[in-house]
């Protein structure tokens, strides 16, 4: 006569351990596979982080590149500014990890979407810029104290408009407003986030820099990489700003 033993749940457990192994010399489980492997299709280590960043970049000049043939498109006055949306739209996908795997596609279907009301959203800017455009030329004809003080002022309103237009693209990308009250917006940003505008800022200026050493840049980079980085810039300011008046 036999006596029943308890049987602890442990034991359980690592019977279940002990015939989960490979019989008959099967390859082994998932479960037992090693833990370090990295997932199919996809290469580890340094290699892949190497190909990572090749693949951001490959993305940012090629959004550089559609901006750049949008405006075109348009003949400039009516393409900038769908440009610019679509390659922020873009952007902004490949800085939340979820970089678009049809950039010719689905730039285009950007820009025919937002064509209307990026151009409306982006015309107060033109007059803004031709009058930027006009102060910068007459600097270089005035002398003495007279010139500073443009020079200052001139300074000033390419900062602010630097901003400006990295502001527009983000908040018509986020927000659907109209345009009187967009711009009164973008007008104001640079006060009431003077950090994330000087952060902006060193951006804008570290782009420019590099571009006239190395002009080669501007086809390549010398849009999309302002609104990249820009563009994450403002976008976590407006997050902030969402979060704070939610």
């Amino acid at each position: 006569m036999t006596t029943a033993v308890p049987v602890d749940d442990r034991d359980a457990e690592a019977r279940r351990a002990l015939t989960a192994l490979a019989r008959d010399g099967a390859a082994p489980t998932r479960a037992t596979a090693d833990p370090v492997d990295a997932p199919a299709g996809e290469v580890g280590g340094w290699a892949g982080r190497v190909m990572g960043v090749l693949r951001v970049a490959t993305h940012v000049v090629g959004v550089n590149a559609l901006v750049l043939l949008g405006t075109l498109a348009g003949l400039v006055l009516l393409g900038a500014f769908p440009a610019l949306d679509a390659g922020g739209r873009l952007l902004a996908r490949l800085a939340d990890g979820r970089p678009s795997d049809q950039l010719w596609r689905d730039f285009w279907s950007a820009y025919r979407a937002g064509w209307r009301r990026s151009n409306l959203l982006g015309a107060p800017a033109w007059p803004v810029g031709a009058l930027l455009y006009a102060d910068t030329a007459v600097v270089r004809f005035v002398d003495g104290p007279a010139a500073a003080v443009l020079a200052a002022g001139v300074l000033a309103l390419g900062a602010w408009f630097a901003v400006a237009l990295l502001t527009l693209v983000a908040v018509a990308r986020r927000y659907d407003e109209p345009a009187r009250r967009a711009w009164r917006f973008v007008a104001l940003f640079p006060l009431l986030s003077p950090g994330t505008s000087a952060a902006v800022l060193v951006v804008v200026a570290a782009v420019a820099v590099s571009v006239l050493a190395l002009p080669v840049l501007g086809p390549l980079v010398g849009v999309a990489l302002p609104l990249l980085a820009g563009g994450w810039l403002v976008d976590r300011r407006l997050g902030a700003l969402d979060t704070r008046s939610a």
